[in-house]
């Protein structure tokens, strides 16, 4: 492996077209699927804050405020 690996550094010839275009199909299909990943990450970030004890529909900010030993 690493005697390919060395011998592909000292290759003049470059990437061939499909190496390249292989690796160009990798990239655009890691792009496209990235929205579906960030949404799937929302919903789940919401349906935990809903699920959490300390989960406040009308509040402004999800959580907890302690002061002094007290939770209000």
């Amino acid at each position: 492996m690493r005697n390919s690996f060395l011998q592909k550094l000292k290759n003049k010839k470059g990437e061939s077209l499909i190496e390249t275009l292989v690796a160009l199909l990798i990239g655009a299909l890691a792009l496209m699927m990235l929205p579906g990943a960030v949404v799937a990450a929302s919903k789940a970030n919401k349906t935990a804050a809903e699920q959490s004890v300390y989960y406040d529909e009308g509040a402004v900010n999800y959580g907890v405020e302690v002061t002094d030993f007290s939770i209000r």
